[in-house]
């Protein structure tokens, strides 16, 4: 059957606003981001799991079960080496840099997917990432100095692209229960042994933290990224890697009514950029009509 693209942009655009909590949560949990790293994952993965029990479908492929195994491995170093780059730099620089991940998509694409991006494409990246660093602000980037916790984020965003790419190869023969099932089991287990390795504290909270946890855990990466792994199925990666640069955009608003953070003139600004570079990227793609496989629905 076929279904108008808008309906996958719908789904996409779900996840990201469940992504776009994840800051907020990480802040009124008040943990460290190694903590909030690991219970955002092993909540999310004790979430699917019935998910994935009752409604499971046989999978027989190996290949994309070993897919789904890297992707799990690649997003627990994307989310442990970014969140121990912001410990070594500001989180607004941090943040900045790991938001070049759709340019890392843009070349994977070309060289392994066979996906060549046109002019819209990087002209409308640029853009959008012009946008973000309105928001970071740009006298905080003019007086960052290069250290580790920069190249550390680049890093950061080399996994997240790769994340994005591979999962399309696991996707092609996974269903999204069972591809989200498996990446968060084994980045559970990654984050869990680099929090031990570490000795990150990983009790003794107050229920207000535990609350912001499963928050993360049932609402950032389950919700999310349950949305975000199937829109994925049926859309190129670079699409979907330049969206996901809105999340920037939801998080500064959502911040107004829950933690009381008000937006400048200037942060106003740089959304309206950010959504404009969206915007032109996707136009596109959005008119046209994709086929849906079923073992996706």
């Amino acid at each position: 059957m076929a279904r108008n693209s808008w309906f996958h942009y719908l789904i996409l655009f779900v996840g990201i606003l469940c992504i776009s909590w994840s800051a907020i949560f990480v802040k009124l949990a008040d943990v460290s981001g190694l903590t909030s790293a690991f219970y955002r994952m092993f909540i999310g993965f004790v979430g699917v799991l019935p998910i994935w029990y009752f409604r499971h479908k046989p999978f027989t492929n190996k290949k994309s079960v070993k897919i789904a195994v890297l992707c799990g491995v690649i997003f627990a170093f994307d989310i442990a080496v970014w969140n121990i780059s912001i410990m070594l730099t500001k989180a607004a620089i941090s943040t900045l840099i790991a938001n070049l991940a759709p340019v890392w998509v843009g070349f994977g694409a070309i060289l392994f997917l066979k996906e060549k991006p046109g002019k819209i494409f990087w002209i409308g990246t640029a853009i959008a990432l012009f946008g973000v660093a309105v928001i970071v602000g740009v006298d905080k980037i003019y007086e960052s100095k290069l250290n580790v916790g920069h190249f550390l984020a680049i890093l950061a965003s080399l996994f997240y692209a790769c994340y994005l790419l591979v999962m399309r190869k696991g996707r092609l023969h996974l269903d999204t229960v069972t591809f989200t099932m498996i990446s968060m089991g084994v980045s559970s287990l990654v984050l869990l042994v680099i929090c031990l390795v570490s000795g990150t504290q990983l009790s003794g909270f107050s229920p207000k933290s535990w609350e912001a946890l499963v928050g993360v855990g049932l609402i950032s990466q389950l919700a999310g990224w349950l949305a975000i792994n199937y829109a994925m199925a049926f859309m190129p990666a670079t699409f979907a890697s330049v969206s996901l640069l809105s999340q920037s955009v939801f998080t500064a608003l959502i911040a107004v009514p829950v933690l009381g953070e008000k937006l400048t003139e200037i942060e106003i600004l740089g959304a309206a950029i950010v959504l404009t570079g969206i915007f032109l990227v996707n136009k596109k793609m959005f008119k046209r009509k994709v086929a849906v496989q079923q073992e996706f629905d």
